[in-house]
């Protein structure tokens, strides 16, 4: 299927009632999943240097330390150098791989995006 193919979401993967699992399986070190709702941004789609510009900021207002304010501020511009070299994602684009039963069973473990 090529990216023109690829359906258009009118929604978060997990909203629709054929992907309830979402598109992402997010998972900690130890193993665990998360239980809460969360949401991953990724190099290719093209907001999210302004999201994580804007996460970096606010955290800065919060108190949250410098170090890691200009750490989610690089991880920006690496999204941003990263999307120059290899292209602009699709993030409102639908499916096009297929999915592997044993990784949808372990995000039905946990809430997934």
């Amino acid at each position: 299927m090529t990216t023109n193919e690829k359906p258009i979401v009118k929604g978060l993967w997990r909203d629709n009632p054929l992907t309830r699992e979402g598109k992402y399986l997010v998972m900690r070190r130890d193993g665990t999943i998360p239980e809460w709702p969360h949401f991953t941004l990724g190099a290719r789609d093209p907001v999210a240097p302004v999201a994580l510009m804007a996460y970096a900021q606010e955290a800065r207002k919060r108190g949250i330390n410098e170090e890691m304010c200009r750490a989610i501020e690089d991880l920006a511009s690496q999204f941003v150098a990263y999307r120059a070299l290899h292209g602009e994602g699709d993030p409102d684009r639908g499916k096009h791989r297929e999915d592997l039963p044993a990784v949808i069973a372990m995000m039905r473990l946990g809430r997934s995006v």
